[in-house]
């Protein structure tokens, strides 16, 4: 089973996606998604999703929230989601995508509807609230 690692790096009331150069294979309709990595079975989730975000060149803090689910575009894909605070930094592009933009979160299900997780939905817009109250 194919399984992927994530950062939902929040800064404010946004989040950070990014756009993919080629078609996904495991989510053929996914344009801009969350920075992830493929995982190999013997990979630790959390220190592949580290060194991705040290690739980026930002500096973020885990929070300690985390997600683990199925999307049901590709229920065969095993989705690993780590919520982090974005500290400091300005996002360098890499290899598998050709771009990044910090995203409303009010705005997200426009960008990623099929393949993010009820959980992951109620989060974000708990967040959401969170900030418009400040």
């Amino acid at each position: 089973m194919p399984k992927r690692v994530s950062a939902l790096i929040i800064r404010d009331d946004k989040v950070l996606m990014v756009k993919l150069k080629t078609q996904d294979r495991y989510m053929p309709r996914a344009t801009w998604v969350f920075p992830f990595i493929e995982l190999s079975e013997d990979n630790s989730p959390r220190r592949e999703i580290l060194l991705l975000i040290k690739n980026f060149s930002i500096d973020v803090r885990l929070t300690g929230k985390f997600f683990n689910y199925y999307p049901s575009e590709n229920p065969k894909l095993q989705y690993f989601l780590y919520v982090m605070d974005y500290l400091k930094g300005e996002p360098e592009v890499m290899s598998n995508f050709q771009a990044y933009k910090w995203v409303q979160i009010s705005d997200i299900t426009s960008y990623s509807t099929s393949f993010m997780d009820n959980n992951v939905s109620k989060f974000l817009d708990e967040k959401a609230k969170e900030y418009n109250k400040n």
